[in-house]
């Protein structure tokens, strides 16, 4: 009788790996959709709807990161994020809105509405082949009010579920400093690169800006100390067109491009590491969750 328990326990755990192998991609190797071959997505929609799609921006990061600081964080955490979900990646374009940021050469900028319609035309073909759960990882503040849009035309329009796991979404809580004013190409994000992409940093042109605040920053800034609510005044006077006349525009508020009161010579790739491993642990425990759930 044991002996026959045995062989029965046995054949249920090769039953158990076998199915688990179908649909569990192996951790550690992630699936970025333009390496993988129609066959490949075929197969995967067999077991799998869930896609990321990562947004970020070709944007001037002050004289020391690179051009495409946003783009290279969101692609580069969205891998980190399916080698350990195995949900296949779609990158679809490498610009954002970031107008704001023109006043220094480089800056790539889409419009609001032209940017939400590429990536709807995009997730519709998705759609198409089977992708119904549609995941945004964001990582640029430009983004957000657009990445709302298309979630809600997804959701209200589509069969298919979409959902933001990136900045701007219910799974990752910002936590700008306002005291610091580290927002852009600071000790923050000049850590992100120095952990996912060292070889692009130029941390011998880091310099700590000479920041511009208008009078009426300023008076903002000194009555926040009594009615912090006041800071959300202050946070929407920046990052407009110089057009608006807020003076929140880059080139106003920044000698260099660079968002902070702090030395972005500061910067440690350690910094860098523990923000990125935050931001997977969070999106990974959400996505395993949602996998539980009925399609």
């Amino acid at each position: 009788m044991a002996q026959s328990k045995s062989k029965v326990l046995a054949a249920l755990a090769l039953i158990f790996l076998f199915s688990s192998s179908l649909y569990a991609q192996p951790a550690g190797k992630p699936l970025l959709l333009q390496e993988m071959t129609w066959t490949d997505v075929r197969d995967y929609l067999k077991t799998n709807d869930m896609v990321i799609i990562p947004l970020g921006s070709t944007e001037q990061h002050g004289p020391h990161l690179p051009l495409g600081v946003d783009y290279y964080v969101a692609l580069d955490t969205a891998k980190l994020i399916s080698a350990k979900t195995g949900v296949v990646v779609a990158p679809v374009v490498m610009a954002g809105y970031s107008f704001y940021h023109s006043g220094f050469p480089g800056t790539l900028s889409l419009k609001p509405e032209t940017l939400e319609e590429v990536l709807y035309e995009t997730v519709e073909t998705l759609i198409k082949y089977g992708f119904h759960r549609i995941m945004f990882f964001n990582y640029h503040g430009g983004n957000n009010v657009i990445q709302e849009n298309i979630i809600y035309r997804i959701n209200q329009t589509t069969e298919a579920t979409a959902i933001a796991v990136g900045y701007g979404g219910p799974i990752q809580k910002s936590e700008e400093d306002a005291e610091s004013f580290d927002w852009h190409a600071g000790v923050e994000e000049t850590s992100l690169i120095l952990y996912l992409e060292p070889q692009l940093a130029r941390m011998e042109r880091a310099e700590k800006p000479v920041i511009h605040f208008t009078p009426q920053m300023e008076e903002l800034r000194e009555l926040a100390k009594k009615d912090p609510e006041l800071m959300n005044v202050w946070n929407s006077l920046f990052g407009v067109p110089a057009e608006t006349k807020k003076g929140g525009a880059s080139h106003e508020i920044s000698s260099n491009g660079v968002w902070s009161l702090k030395d972005p010579k500061m910067a440690k790739p350690e910094i860098g590491e523990k923000a990125v491993k935050g931001m997977v642990e969070r999106a990974v425990k959400f996505i395993e969750a949602w996998k539980q759930a009925r399609k």
